[in-house]
């Protein structure tokens, strides 16, 4: 029986919008590519996930971005700083809003099930995201800051079990992401959701379970 839901943030809890592209466009305007922002950020973003998966050390998210970066102006053939120029894609992270439904959903749940959050990103900005809304009284909160590794590395999520002492088994993993949200949590035991706003996976793993909403959630856990 399922006791604990912990969530993923961002695409879960939390709308991107077109934050990251605007950000990839504040910063490349100034150049003359011959790509739009959604082109570069497409790069971007692959940069991002190769930057997080080749790490020996952990550095947190904001490093990272910086990383990303030099990489994208090396690619591009830019002469900069990215210090300074990764300013527009930091300042894109916080500030960003709930979905509609995220508040009430997580109310109703809060009644039955202890709720946390397990997200890849640094805590200020997440912090900064929930703030004001119900998600503040969300205890415990996890970020790849806090457990110093990332998603889908195994340890992020048997982290979160050894420090809450929880059962994988009474634990159920809600995100958007196939590799970190489903197939990672469903390594360590736990009963996975996938939500699929966009229906962009062909399908999900057996025993994995996926909606369009968050509102479908209270009526399948447990079913």
């Amino acid at each position: 029986m399922i006791k604990n839901i912990i969530f993923d943030a961002y695409g879960t809890l939390i709308s991107t919008g077109t934050g990251s592209v605007d950000a990839t466009k504040a910063i490349f305007s100034k150049y003359d590519l011959a790509e739009d922002a959604d082109e570069i950020y497409k790069k971007w973003k692959k940069i991002h996930r190769e930057n997080i998966f080749s790490l020996e050390e952990f550095i947190t998210e904001e490093e990272i971005f910086v990383k990303d970066l030099e990489k994208m102006f090396e690619l591009y053939g830019i002469t900069g700083d990215p210090k300074t120029a990764i300013k527009p894609m930091l300042d894109s992270l916080v500030d960003r809003k709930l979905f509609e439904e995220t508040e009430s959903v997580i109310d109703k749940l809060s009644e039955n099930y202890i709720i946390a959050i397990g997200s890849t990103t640094d805590t200020a900005p997440l912090l900064h995201n929930i703030e004001g809304t119900s998600l503040e009284r969300i205890n415990p909160i996890f970020t790849s800051e806090i457990l110093r590794c990332y998603k889908p590395n195994v340890k992020f999520y048997s982290e979160i079990l050894h420090r809450t002492k929880w059962k994988a088994e009474e634990c159920l993993f809600v995100g958007d992401s196939l590799d970190d949200d489903v197939i990672g949590p469903m390594k360590e035991g736990m009963a996975v959701v996938l939500i699929d706003r966009k229906k962009q996976y062909a399908s999900v793993p057996e025993g994995a379970k996926r909606i369009k909403s968050l509102t479908e959630l209270c009526g399948i856990i447990n079913d």
